[in-house]
C-alpha cells in the first residue's frame, strides 16, 4: 500500500479536477496514471497488476459548484460576495466566470484555493482510508465525521475583546429583526434593550467575544460573554449568541458556547450561566450533553 504524502495528495487532486481525462492510481506505488479521452493520446497500460489500479476519488462538476456556492456565501466583502453569487446564476461558463471574478480580489482568491484544497484533500483522505480498510489495514485518519463536523473545520474561530463588537452589530440587528418576526414586539424590544445594556457594562475588560468566520471571511456567528461577580462568587455568563441563518445546524452555537465555558474554567471560573431569551433551535438539548441544567422560564400576558 502506498504512503499518502502531500505530493501524492496534490497529484490526485489535480487528476480529480481534470474533467477531460480519467485517472488511475497504483495502490502499490502511488503513481497517478492519466488516460485522455482521445484514444490516440492514451498511454500504454502499465505493467502493474490491473488489480493494483484504482480510480481516483470522484469529483464532479456538481461537487465543484456546491463548493463555490458555499464559499461565495461566506465572503465578507459585500461587493465581492455579490459578484461571486451573481456569476453562480449563469449557465455556461460559470467556472471560468467564478475564477475571473476571484482574480479581482487576491486575498479572497487565496482563501478560495485553501478552502478548495482542504475540501478535496478530505475527499482524498477518506478514499485512501477506504482502500486501507478494504485491504485489511487500519485507517490512518479518524472515523468518518458527520458533514456538520467536517464543515465546522472550515470556519475560523477566534477570541476578541470589546473593540471587535462594532463588527458584530450587523448580526445583532439581524437577531433583533428575526426576534420581531417570532415574538411580540414589546417582548423582543425589551429583551434586546436589556441585552444591549448588559453588553455595555463592565468596561473594556468586561466583555469577551467568540467569533466564527466563514472561509470567505464573513462573520458567521458571535457569542458575547461577561465575567460577573455576585456575593464574592465569580461566574461567566453567555449574554448573546447568534448564528447567521445560512450557517445554522452545523453546531457553531454549541461550539462557541463550549469554547467560552472552557476558557473560563481554565481561569478557575467553573460556574457558567447561559441566559438567552432567543436560543437557537435545539440549542438546549445539545447543552444537556455537556452537563448543563435548565432553571426557570418566562411568561407574557399580552392583554387586549
Amino acid at each position: 500500500m502506498f504512503e499518502l504524502d502531500d505530493s501524492v495528495v496534490d497529484e490526485i487532486i489535480f487528476a480529480m479536477e481534470n474533467q477531460n481525462s480519467e485517472a488511475m492510481v497504483n495502490i502499490e506505488t502511488g503513481e497517478v496514471i492519466m488516460y485522455s479521452e482521445v484514444q490516440d493520446e492514451m498511454p500504454e497500460m502499465p505493467a502493474a497488476d490491473p488489480e493494483s489500479l484504482v480510480s481516483v476519488p470522484e469529483w464532479t462538476s456538481a461537487d465543484g459548484f456546491r463548493l463555490m456556492e458555499s464559499f461565495a456565501g461566506g465572503v465578507g466583502n459585500p461587493v465581492a460576495r455579490t459578484g461571486l453569487m451573481g456569476v453562480l446564476t449563469r449557465g455556461r461558463g460559470v467556472f471560468r466566470a467564478f475564477k475571473n471574478t476571484l482574480e479581482q480580489y487576491p486575498e479572497i482568491e487565496r482563501r478560495w484555493f485553501e478552502y478548495k484544497h482542504a475540501a478535496m484533500g478530505r475527499r482524498v483522505t477518506e478514499w485512501y482510508d477506504g482502500l486501507r480498510e478494504a485491504s485489511g489495514l487500519a485507517r490512518l485518519g479518524p472515523e468518518p465525521e458527520d458533514d456538520a463536523d467536517v464543515i465546522i473545520g472550515d470556519f475560523n474561530l477566534r477570541k476578541a475583546g470589546r473593540g471587535a463588537w462594532e463588527n458584530c452589530e450587523g448580526l445583532f440587528r439581524s437577531g433583533l429583526d428575526e426576534a420581531l418576526v417570532h415574538l411580540p414586539q414589546v417582548l423582543a424590544e425589551y429583551e434586546y434593550s436589556r441585552i444591549e445594556k448588559e453588553l455595555a457594562e463592565g468596561g473594556p475588560e468586561g466583555l469577551v467575544l467568540y467569533l466564527a468566520e466563514a472561509p470567505g471571511g464573513a462573520l458567521a456567528a458571535v457569542a458575547a460573554v461577561r465575567r460577573i461577580t455576585v456575593s464574592f462568587a465569580t461566574f461567566g455568563k453567555l449574554v448573546y449568541l447568534y448564528v447567521e441563518e445560512a450557517h445554522r445546524k452545523l453546531g457553531l452555537a454549541r461550539m462557541l458556547a463550549e469554547k467560552a465555558r472552557e476558557d473560563f474554567a481554565a481561569e478557575g471560573i467553573t460556574r457558567f450561566v447561559i441566559d438567552l431569551p432567543f436560543a437557537p433551535e435545539g440549542f438546549g438539548k445539545s447543552l444537556a450533553a455537556f452537563g448543563y441544567e435548565a432553571y426557570g422560564t418566562r411568561w407574557l400576558a399580552k392583554g387586549n
